[in-house]
């Protein structure tokens, strides 16, 4: 494939659930997909290996988060061996994932502490092993496993100071100087791409003519509040135009980055939010490649790629 010829490079940042996997190949799929996008839309511009940068955090995180002690990693059935600060933002991630779906939590608290004979207010794990069934049973394409894995991760990113500086760290040495990338975040990775956008001593260096993000989740109330205790919400400064891409039968992305979920301070420039068909498994991958070879995710998207043809000036 040739190699797009232009001044503004792509940095990819991938979501969760990624590690054990091959960086290259991951990266070929992304290029691939986008590329099919691109050509979909009209756009001249085949970016790739040499235009793009692939952040691959897969298998630092996985180390990051299970520790190198003797610990199991962290699964549904591990979830005892979590602190109770942990298990609470676990449990508030979860809530608002039912909620969102269409599940009246309240009315599930009431029904599972009248069966269970306790007051679920104190007790966090019992309420939290009746919202993971819950999520298994009500919320079609998701597992519980995936929830208590992204939340888990958030919440080490967020809390844990050296695994925050390794995953920002590896983003930051991605980021060119001297000439502008597009940034293209997708789930989790959107977490780490914004923090790192807003706040890295080296963000003044850098210019992003486009942040788009991916079925982010960034509006989840429970990761939004800790971002937004650290310093307000807002359009990072070396970003010019931040889109985000959501598909709304994508369960992790339950909210666009309007003013109401995710409100900015100042309240402009505001971020664009673009709903789109997400084709692929699950509506949340970035991008994949179907069985007959279709391309599929939201890189594939028509709208997706228009944003990124407008920004590499294609």
């Amino acid at each position: 494939m040739g190699r797009f010829v232009g001044v503004t490079r792509l940095v990819l940042v991938h979501g969760r659930d990624n590690q054990g996997l091959d960086a290259d190949a991951l990266e070929r799929t992304w290029l691939t997909v986008l590329r099919a996008g691109l050509a979909e839309v009209g756009s001249d511009a085949r970016p790739g290996d040499a235009d793009a940068s692939f952040v691959y955090y897969g298998d630092a995180l996985a180390g990051l988060v299970d520790g190198d002690g003797d610990a199991p990693p962290v699964t549904v059935h591990a979830l005892t061996l979590l602190p109770d600060d942990e298990l609470a933002f676990v449990a508030a991630v979860a809530e608002e994932v039912l909620h969102g779906a269409g599940v009246d939590v309240a009315a599930l608290r009431d029904a599972v502490g009248r069966a269970e004979g306790v007051d679920l207010g104190g007790a966090v794990r019992a309420w939290l092993g009746a919202l993971l069934s819950a999520l298994d049973r009500y919320v079609p394409g998701l597992s519980s496993g995936v929830v208590v894995l992204l939340a888990h991760d958030v919440w080490t990113y967020l809390h844990d100071p050296d695994a925050r500086r390794a995953l920002d760290d590896a983003l930051a040495a991605a980021m060119p100087v001297g000439e502008p990338a597009v940034v293209v975040a997708h789930s989790f990775g959107s977490v780490i791409a914004y923090a790192v956008l807003r706040e890295h001593a080296n963000a003044a260096r850098w210019d992003v003519p486009l942040l788009l993000t991916l079925g982010s989740p960034l509006a989840i109330r429970a990761i939004r509040d800790v971002l937004a205790a650290g310093s307000p919400l807002r359009v990072p400064a070396p970003v010019r135009r931040w889109v985000a891409a959501r598909d709304p039968r994508d369960a992790l992305a339950l909210h666009g980055l309007g003013p109401e979920a995710f409100p900015l301070d100042p309240p402009s420039p505001a971020v664009e939010t673009l709903v789109v068909e997400n084709h692929a498994p699950g509506n949340h991958s970035a991008a994949v490649l179907l069985d007959d070879g279709t391309p599929a995710g939201y890189l594939a998207a028509p709208a997706v790629a228009r944003a990124v043809a407008d920004a590499l000036g294609g």
